[in-house]
């Protein structure tokens, strides 16, 4: 993921967390980003964010 692509991808993640959305309201957003789908799967466009997430669990 390039850094333009993460700086990016925190903005949208604290304007959401700021904005107290529910679940379905951050999936909807981050699925119109093209980050994850509508399901809530990563998309193949963030293989790292993929990895980053799966470490987590």
């Amino acid at each position: 993921m390039k850094k333009e692509q993460t700086s990016l991808l925190v903005a949208l993640a604290a304007k959401l967390k700021k904005e107290h959305t529910s679940k379905e309201s951050a999936i909807e957003s981050l699925s119109s980003a093209g980050i994850i789908t509508k399901t809530g799967k990563i998309t193949k466009s963030f293989p790292n964010l993929e990895r980053v997430l799966s470490v987590a669990e």
